[in-house]
């Protein structure tokens, strides 16, 4: 194998063409060259080991050699350097001796160059053979690896140029440093030295090392320094150099056997800026945690708790440590979610379908369950929350949730009251016509659709309690006759409050009570009662209407998609409590049945009849009252097309003075019907008042009146025309559109507002608010007159008449028929014409239908009559011709 070659101070390394020695070591002055080769691959695998624990050959030319000197590893720098033409394979070179490679290996002369490192020449395909220095390290196994630095241009064509020692120190940012402990001389690298800022001189003192340093870093530096001179430990450290960059250095060191200190420095600036960002955004992080209005939570692969924000603590009344490691879906409270119709229960951080990898969403508020500080762990109400969850995969496949809950409790406290506010009544609490119908629609589409049954009470004379006690005393009857429906209704059956005086029964199934015959008298019965209202016992019944869907012909069609009601239960709960799971899952509601509005209309109808015969009767709805019913609905939409039509007409009743001479005329609507022709109001109104169509009809009414009163001949001397007096039952004192609709009415027919009277009932002028009685004072202001029509049907007391704000009273038919006869009437007729000229106002009385009546109510001193003895009821034509005859007497008595 050859000789070996004794290198000068390698401290027994020789290498000889193709064999080194085991166990050899390099010097500190082959170290000085090769330094930044032995920690660079630190950074690369490096020859210190690799992965594989064999060193990685550093960059450039370099190369690994056996312990019987064959070449085992070959860079591509080698294989250039040997053929510039690139021809040569790098793996060709591989197995082969290393003497068929590098001649004349040979130590570098001292006086010639650093201590340590050897020459040689490498043999080339073509040319002389290129010489080289060689940088080496031995392996334990007995090999080593070989830098070649050229030292000589590489001929043409291809000049190749391998890395300095220097320049690699350069690639890998490294610089390295070597201490003699027992003389205190230092040696730098040239990269070390310009990391430094100092000038590169082979030799310096070891305290320069530490003068380079940050004044504030040196005493750190310095008792690391002890300790590794004192017992070898290591050195590791950070420290800011002194020349006011900023710049930090990562400094390692370690104590050699031979008595000098290894070691290396490497710019870390850029590093550790980075982590110092990278702390500061972790602690904004977690500062934005502590501060977060919102629960925050972490969670981790198996969905446990990981870390908690004190807002979500708060939430939960736990603190972070009785959270920590509970599961997410331990947090729900699903008897919570259940109760409040939530559907079925999902898991807390259940994904999207169909969703993989790093996602985000957010879902639909869930229940959490909730413990009371302070209160012995005692459970307290859930709190609801919506969920924005971010799922995250890290490169190692673990997952991480960030969950944030917002507290929506509050809001759906309110959100419940509204919904709460929209299905029922404000008064009593029961259903409301709206959760009535959606109930009714919702039973007959279930089984028992044709044993459905509704039940429509109206109360008796419950106008009565309002006229005579007052609103609030109607108002406390109404909820203690709800709260005895709530509590003695059978099962199945449930009320509502449709309107008024007006309550409504629904029962799932009617045949579970004996039919709807025995069920009708039950809700009768229930109905029927005392009760103690502002210190008085007001007897109250009911009149009770009544229709069942085999009536309608309704028949089942079950929806699969839908449960059944429970016919032993509430069935209005059970259906709100289904209407709003169908919402809370995002389904579209059900359609509403198409008989619904037949049964109810029906029971309506049953309920007309009813009332038709008596107080505190019942009645079913049966072919002649579904017959009624439907000729109502279809006399309804008659209506309502006569009125755009102009079918109606009409008709004017003188009111006169004790002259004779038309003061007023009072409007009265017919029906001139095309098929039954001319209507009186008996006929037609209930069936207005039943379809809401009073306010229309008024304003019909009123438009019409206005314009033809404009252009009636005067009725006197005087040259004044008579005023108009209109009826108003639907369009009253404080509705939105009251006030425009009067003055458009006027204004547009050119009447003066002193020629009109609009006539209420006394029970539409007590009590009103300041608002109305403002739109009131200003119609009176531009001369309108109010008038108290049938005055004595409502309120007893006669002090009523000074709060009405009226200017005219009628005193009501019902005591001028006995006027002339009994001392009852004429007493009371003699009480209020005396009152009515006390305060001011104007008394007409009404119905006057003969002589004796006229006489004794002129003695009286009532101021204008109204009734057959003068004239009836007559279309325009016929009144303009009796305002153009002159005054009335009692003797003329025009016929109609």
């Amino acid at each position: 194998m050859g000789s070996a070659v004794p290198v000068p101070g390698s401290r027994g390394f020789s290498v000889v063409p193709g064999t080194v020695v085991p166990g050899a070591v390099p010097g500190p002055a082959a170290r000085h060259r090769a330094g930044a080769l032995a920690v660079l691959p630190v950074a690369d695998g490096g020859p210190e080991g690799g992965p594989d624990g064999r060193p990685v050959l550093p960059p450039g030319p370099a190369l690994r050699h056996d312990a019987y000197g064959r070449i085992v590893a070959v860079r591509e720098a080698v294989a250039e350097l040997v053929d510039p033409t690139g021809a040569l394979e790098p793996c060709r070179m591989l197995g082969r001796p290393l003497g068929e490679l590098l001649a004349d290996i040979a130590p570098v002369d001292p006086a010639a160059g650093p201590e340590g490192l050897l020459v040689a020449r490498l043999r080339r395909v073509t040319g002389a053979p290129l010489p080289v220095q060689i940088v080496a390290w031995p392996e334990a196994a007995g090999g080593a690896v070989l830098v070649l630095v050229p030292q000589a241009p590489a001929p043409e064509p291809a000049p190749v140029y391998g890395p300095t020692a220097a320049d690699v120190e350069r690639i890998a940012g490294l610089g390295h440093w070597e201490v003699d402990l027992a003389t205190g001389s230092a040696w730098l690298s040239p990269v070390l030295a310009e990391l430094l800022g100092l000038d590169h001189r082979p030799q310096r003192r070891a305290e320069g090392l530490l003068a380079a340093l940050h004044p504030a870093d040196r005493r750190g530096f310095a008792r690391r320094w002890s300790a590794l001179v004192a017992d070898g430990t290591p050195l590791e450290a950070d420290a800011r150099l002194g020349d006011g960059t900023g710049r930090i250095l990562q400094l390692h060191a370690a104590l050699r056997p031979d008595g000098t200190v290894l070691g290396t420095a490497s710019d870390v600036t850029a590093r550790r800026q980075a982590e110092e960002r990278l702390r500061a955004l972790t602690q904004r992080f977690t500062d934005l945690l502590a501060v977060a209005p919102v629960g925050i939570a972490l969670f981790d692969d198996d969905e446990r708790l990981v870390k908690a924000n004190q807002a979500l603590c708060r939430l939960l009344g736990q603190g972070p440590e009785a959270l920590r490691g509970r599961r997410a879906d331990e947090l729900l409270d699903l008897g919570a979610e259940a109760a409040a119709g939530a559907g079925p229960a999902t898991p807390l951080l259940a994904r999207p379908a169909g969703s993989a990898g790093s996602v985000s969403w957010s879902c639909t508020p869930r229940a959490l369950r909730t413990r009371e500080r302070g209160a012995d762990g005692a459970d307290a109400g859930a709190v609801w929350c919506e969920l924005h969850v971010s799922v995250s995969v890290h490169d190692d496949g673990g997952v991480t949730h960030l969950v944030v809950f917002t507290d929506v409790t509050d809001a759906r406290r309110v959100e419940a009251s509204l919904r709460h506010q929209a299905m029922h009544d404000e008064l009593t609490g029961l259903p409301n016509r709206r959760a009535l119908s959606t109930t009714v629609s919702r039973l007959l589409a279930g089984p028992t659709a044709r044993r459905t049954g509704v039940l429509f009470c109206d109360l008796d004379n419950f106008k009565r309690v309002n006229d005579s006690l007052g609103h609030d005393a109607g108002d406390e009857l109404l909820v203690e006759l709800a709260a005895r429906l709530r509590e003695r209704l059978p099962a199945g059956c449930a009320a509502s409050r449709s309107a008024g005086d007006e309550f409504v029964v629904v029962c799932a199934d009617v045949d579970l009570h004996g039919g709807l015959d025995a069920l009708s008298a039950t809700v009768a019965g229930i109905l029927r009662t005392a009760i103690p209202v502002h210190g008085q016992l007001v007897r109250i019944s009911a009149t009770v209407g009544a229709a069942v869907g085999a009536t309608i012909g309704a028949d089942a069609l079950p929806d699969p998609s839908r449960p059944d009601i429970d016919p032993t239960a509430d069935p209005v709960e059970q259906v709100l409590r289904q209407e709003r799971a169908t919402e809370l899952a995002g389904l579209e509601p059900a359609p509403g049945h198409p008989g619904t509005g037949d049964l109810m209309r029906f029971a309506d109808a049953a309920l007309f009849e009813a009332k038709s015969g008596g107080t505190g009767r019942f009645a079913l709805a049966d072919e002649a009252i579904m017959k009624g019913a439907d000729e109502a609905l279809r006399m309804e939409t008659q209506l309502r097309e006569a009125m755009v039509n102009d079918e109606l007409v009409l008709h004017f009743q003188p009111v006169v003075g004790p002259d004779g001479r038309v003061q007023t005329a009072e409007a009265l609507v017919r029906w001139q019907h095309p098929e039954q022709g001319l209507l009186f109001p008996d006929k037609f109104l209930p069936v207005a008042e039943a379809a809401d169509l009073m306010g229309d009809l008024d304003r019909w009414v009123l438009r019409t009146a206005v314009r033809e009163a404009a252009v009636w001949p005067p009725s006197g001397p005087d040259g004044v025309a008579p005023s108009v007096a209109v009826n108003l039952a639907g369009l009253l004192p404080g509705d939105p559109d009251f006030l425009d609709t009067v003055h458009d009415a006027v204004s547009r027919a050119g009447l003066p507002y002193d020629r009109l009277v609009l006539e209420l009932v006394e029970t539409c002028l007590a009590d009103l608010p300041s608002t109305t009685l403002r739109e009131m004072n200003e119609l009176i202001a531009a001369g309108v007159r109010f008038a108290v029509d049938d005055f004595g049907t409502g309120y007893s007391s006669l002090s009523r008449l000074t709060g009405l704000p009226a200017q005219i009273v009628k005193l009501d038919r019902g005591f001028v028929r006995g006027v002339a006869t009994g001392e009852s009437d004429r007493a009371v007729a003699r009480a209020v014409v005396d009152l009515t000229a006390a305060i001011g106002q104007i008394c007409v009385a009404e119905g006057v239908e003969d002589t004796d009546q006229f006489a004794v109510l002129r003695d009286l001193g009532v101021h204008a009559y109204q009734g057959w003895l003068f004239a009836r009821a007559m279309p325009v034509e016929a009144f303009t011709q009796l305002l153009r005859r002159g005054p009335l007497s009692p003797e003329d008595r025009a016929a109609g």
